[in-house]
């Protein structure tokens, strides 16, 4: 264990569970969510929280160093009254809460859905403007300002990952090139968001979320340059689909 407090929300999701279970040796664990786990604690602290009721963050964020906001509202056909308080004041509260309680860093689950109003065939580089093509994304367009904001005003350091498709090998929902250009397997997610918390020296970053697919939805030059990041999996090799567009 290395000594870091780790505040986990959205921690009963996917991500959440599986960044946890591969994670729960290396830091001291708070996780908090809205339903109960279905797995084993292992003697880390669980709070059932809503998010987007702030009075509740102060006590939720007491000792913590590195915050990894995985909560929140993530399908793509959602509306803007339920993306309101999970995505957007959820959100804004717990960077507030963050800056007051002497968090380090924030590192905040964006989403590839923030630019996927660019064609298909269209890599997406840094620096490129975002193009969201559903409010879901804008909320996480949102959620990026949100880490530029407290990057550039505070002492808060801030990680913003543009998730991409995450799926299990064994149940997956990806049916076309287009969908294994975004893939992030399990392991690769899991060492996304290690370096994301462990990482020395970053200020402000929006890192790219996938693995290394053969084609790449999103470049990964980035992000393997600031956080060290090294993916291991290729969707065109383990689901073995045609690599055409």
């Amino acid at each position: 264990m290395n000594g870091l407090n780790v505040l986990l929300t959205g921690a009963c999701g996917r991500i959440g569970k599986t960044f946890f279970q591969a994670s729960q040796d290396r830091y001291r664990f708070t996780l908090t969510d809205r339903i109960a786990p279905d797995f084993d604690l292992g003697g880390h602290r669980f709070v059932h929280a809503d998010l987007s009721d702030k009075s509740s963050l102060a006590t939720l964020l007491e000792g913590i160093d590195v915050i990894v906001h995985l909560s929140g509202i993530p399908h793509a056909s959602a509306s803007f009254d339920e993306l309101l308080p999970n995505n957007i004041l959820a959100t804004t509260y717990l960077f507030e809460a963050a800056v007051a309680a002497g968090v380090q860093r924030l590192v905040f689950a964006s989403s590839a859905q923030t630019i996927e109003g660019y064609p298909v065939d269209r890599q997406i580089i840094p620096g490129m403007q975002v193009m969201p093509a559903n409010m879901y994304g804008v909320s996480k367009c949102y959620g990026e300002a949100l880490c530029g904001y407290y990057a550039a005003k505070t002492p808060l350091s801030t990680i913003a990952l543009r998730i991409g498709a995450f799926e299990f090998p064994e149940t997956h929902d990806l049916n076309n090139a287009r969908d294994l250009s975004a893939w992030l397997s399990p392991r690769d997610a899991v060492q996304l968001l290690q370096r994301s918390v462990e990482v020395e020296g970053v200020k402000h970053l929006i890192a790219h979320g996938i693995s290394n697919n053969r084609f790449k939805r999103l470049d990964l030059s980035e992000t393997t340059r600031v956080l060290g990041y090294q993916p291991l999996d290729d969707a065109f090799t383990t689901f073995d689909m045609p690599d055409i567009y």
